[in-house]
């Protein structure tokens, strides 16, 4: 699909604050096909609504802007997991919240940069003290790690059921979401920028429309890169193993007086 109609649908007490929604859809169509593989629905509905759901071609959607964002993102983001890829929630959440979670923080960091655009503080105190949120931590990171680090989060190759409870993200269905990211985050870092979003594009473009699950994404990405990444999947999908790292050495540099640090993953 070469032209897709990007259209903004608002009731009337909220139209002053929607009023930038359909050129951001259009950011997000633009940013997602570029780097994701290209749309292929002719358009993209975001209809103002109390709170958020996804379904091909529309998005319901509550907020203003710049606060509905983060939410236009992730929504509109469904339709390359699940919407064009045709994963099945009902079986494994994460192929579908998890990675359109992590398509939340790529899309936000794409379009407006790392730090979120929030409404501003009406507090002058806060205006001046708060510090900037930064989207992938806002979006990924610090719930995992609050939770990994507590021992709470789950295999990612889990029946949707076993995770529990989808509303308000509690009794670990937060897992599906932010572990999951952070999994694709790590791996990216793993890869490399470069191979990471060929490899991407190749589970896209290979299982579009076709209703891939964890093994035919794992299989895709090592077919694509030629590496035995099994250990990387096995940790992430079937463990609740976290990421360490341990420095094995410390050495002092002649150039600018520096140090180098060697670090070990450790399991």
């Amino acid at each position: 699909m070469e032209w897709s109609k990007c259209i903004a649908l608002v009731t009337e007490p909220h139209a002053s604050k929607w009023q930038t929604a359909s050129d951001y859809v259009a950011k997000i169509i633009k940013t997602f096909s570029q780097d994701f593989g290209m749309y292929e629905y002719p358009k993209m509905v975001a209809a103002d609504a109390n709170d958020g759901m996804e379904y091909p071609m529309i998005t319901l959607d509550g907020g203003a802007d710049p606060d509905f964002r983060g939410l236009l993102v992730h929504e509109i983001g469904h339709n390359w997991f699940y919407g064009m890829i045709g994963n099945n929630e009902t079986y494994r959440a994460a192929l579908d919240e998890g990675f359109t979670q992590f398509l939340t923080a790529w899309g936000l960091r794409k379009i407006d940069g790392d730090t979120m655009i929030t409404t501003p503080d009406k507090s002058n105190y806060k205006r001046v003290f708060r510090e900037p949120k930064l989207a992938i931590d806002r979006n990924i990171y610090f719930r995992y790690i609050y939770d990994a680090m507590r021992h709470l989060d789950k295999p990612l190759n889990t029946h949707s059921h076993d995770f529990h409870n989808a509303l308000g993200h509690e009794n670990g269905y937060s897992h599906v979401y932010y572990k999951t990211a952070t999994m694709l985050y790590n791996l990216q870092y793993l890869l490399g920028d470069s191979l990471f979003l060929n490899a991407m594009n190749h589970y896209v473009s290979k299982w579009k429309f076709a209703h891939p699950y964890f093994e035919d994404f794992r299989q895709s990405i090592i077919e694509y890169t030629h590496e035995d990444l099994n250990y990387f999947f096995d940790q992430w999908l079937e463990t609740t193993k976290t990421i360490d790292y341990g420095i094995t050495s410390i050495r002092r540099t002649e150039k600018n007086n520096e140090y180098k640090i060697k670090l070990k993953t450790l399991w």
